[in-house]
């Protein structure tokens, strides 16, 4: 199973531009994708956990384990790239 997590907090501005254009990509893209959006205020202790210093972050995994990560300026495109790539090994692998 691969999952997105994505960091986010209510004063960063880049989030709130980034988030629904992101989000909405990857499930047109990759609707068997499971999205979790952590506000980082709220669950303080899982984004400590998740080691995540910095918004917006981006992590994504493939059976709970960490394959990529995302940090501060990165694009659409950038995530869907490994996305695609992971889909199609996870494919592979079936």
């Amino acid at each position: 199973m691969i999952q997105l997590i994505y960091f986010t907090g209510k004063t960063c501005g880049v989030c709130k531009v980034l988030k629904p254009k992101l989000l909405e990509a990857v499930q047109e893209n990759f609707p068997k994708v499971n999205i979790r959006v952590v506000d980082v205020e709220e669950e303080v202790e899982f984004t400590g956990q998740s080691m995540v210093f910095t918004l917006p972050v981006v992590i994504i995994k493939a059976d709970d384990r960490e394959m990529y990560r995302f940090a501060r300026s990165f694009s659409v495109y950038e995530v869907l790239d490994k996305l695609k790539r992971l889909s199609g090994e996870q494919q592979l692998n079936s």
